[in-house]
């Protein structure tokens, strides 16, 4: 089977590996025959940040060819059944079109359900709602044997928390069952405000994400005079009923394809960041919104990560307990001095952490910041943020990192152990792998 190159959404990380495509789930039981020393991993649309769905040597299964449309039925208790390879945009689609919504929704749409889960996906609701696994019924899982294993909380639950944010290493997600809810309109209610620094914005968040359910903060961590100052926006959902419901964006502008050179730089960096503080009026903006565009706002700019060109762009997402607010403010801060430029920063506040052995979202404040790539070694700059994380208690979100040292990770994840042992249970010969569990030494 011929090799080919795979690469992060990031452009940042690329493998060699062979790809597997099966059309049925009789022909994804001759997967294993084509496994060789570097294994295989699940890889949905392509869209991770690091080097989770890269396997170099290795093998990559999808199940794109097994998603039918015509198979997305909402029962009358609003449940749904899909395959591990169905996409954000397809679910969501059929579900408002049929009065239901999912009540975790991750910053784009193109993500499949498979990846969702395997990344314990969170939302801008998650203060609220918790994580995907909240929603989460039961899943059928291919395990390194051939067998394909039904689990959920009360049945087969090791392997159920093991797989949720197990970041495709203890089986590939043949099918999940999702607990929906109710929806009466195809928009939000959306309200946002701006603030001048970033202790006002701050304690606005605090209250702004008890009283709303869906809340984020967009943060200019490039203005050296103002760094953190931003904007807040915060979402209900509308309360009345659509003539007809559908999951329909506003029109998109398409980026073409990679640039030979790095558009975003300091100079357009601190442009960008400028206008679009400034143009937000000082007072309370309230507006509707179509649900799409305020949960995947990035979807709105097609190709986004072309404007980084060919070296591309790596993301650091750190959760702080919320007992580390200094930590959180000293960060923002300190991150302004680093050779580093912060171009996209994102706040959300974190509610109750999920029983997933990899969790990574517990209480606290997640900080979601894009860097463009220079060289290998960039991602060393944030080392020692990694190693005030963990001693406080922190994380950095492993389903998007390319780069974190593993020797913080038992800090970070003190389940971690407990994981590998249930991993290696239902995967002994190290079956499922990928250069993040080899680089993270998960195996």
């Amino acid at each position: 089977m011929d090799k080919e190159t795979f690469t992060s959404w990031s452009r940042a990380y690329a493998s060699r590996s062979w790809r597997f495509e099966p059309v049925s789930q009789k022909d994804v039981l001759t997967l294993f025959e084509a496994c060789d020393e570097y294994g295989v991993i699940p890889r949905g649309l392509g869209n991770s940040y690091g080097d989770q769905a890269l396997n170099t040597g290795g093998g990559i299964v999808s199940l794109q060819s097994f998603v039918n449309e015509k198979e997305l039925v909402v029962s009358d208790q609003g449940c749904i059944s899909v395959t591990g390879g169905t996409s954000y945009e397809m679910l969501l689609s059929a579900c408002i079109r049929q009065g239901w919504i999912v009540p975790v929704v991750p910053g784009s749409k193109s993500i499949t359900i498979g990846g969702a889960i395997a990344a314990d996906a969170h939302g801008k609701n998650h203060f609220h709602q918790s994580s995907i696994s909240s929603c989460l019924i039961e899943m059928d899982v291919l395990i390194a044997n051939g067998k394909v294993v039904k689990c959920s909380r009360s049945h087969e639950s090791e392997l159920f928390w093991a797989t949720v944010g197990g970041l495709g290493l203890t089986g590939l997600i043949l099918r999940a069952s999702i607990q929906l809810g109710k929806n009466y309109s195809n928009n939000f209610n959306v309200q946002s405000g701006k603030y001048s620094n970033f202790e006002q914005l701050f304690e606005q968040f605090k209250e702004t994400t008890v009283n709303h359910p869906y809340s984020v903060a967009w943060l200019d961590l490039v203005s050296k005079k103002n760094a953190g100052r931003g904007v807040i926006q915060s979402a209900s959902p509308i309360l009345e009923s659509s003539e007809t419901f559908s999951y329909k964006a506003s029109k998109h502008i398409t980026i073409p394809k990679v640039l030979p050179f790095n558009v975003v730089n300091k100079v357009n960096g601190g442009v960008y960041n400028a206008i679009r503080f400034n143009s937000h009026p000082s007072g309370i903006k309230r507006r509707q919104v179509p649900i799409p565009d305020f949960l995947h706002p990035l979807d709105r700019v097609k190709n986004w990560n072309n404007l980084y060109g060919k070296k591309g762009f790596f993301q650091w997402q750190i959760v702080v307990p919320e007992t580390e607010e200094l930590l959180l403010n000293e960060i923002i801060k300190r991150l302004n001095n680093l050779p580093l430029l912060p171009t996209l920063a994102v706040l959300k506040r974190l509610g109750s952490e999920s029983d997933s052995y990899l969790s990574f979202c517990k209480p606290g404040w997640t900080l979601a910041i894009d860097f463009p790539f220079t060289n290998i070694s960039c991602r060393n700059q944030l080392n020692d943020f990694d190693r005030e994380l963990a001693k406080a208690g922190g994380r950095i979100y492993l389903a998007k990192d390319g780069g974190v040292n593993p020797e913080f990770l038992n800090e970070m994840y003190p389940r971690l152990r407990e994981w590998k042992q249930i991993r290696k249970k239902f995967d002994p010969d190290n079956v499922w792998q990928s250069d993040l569990s080899r680089r993270l030494h998960l195996a």
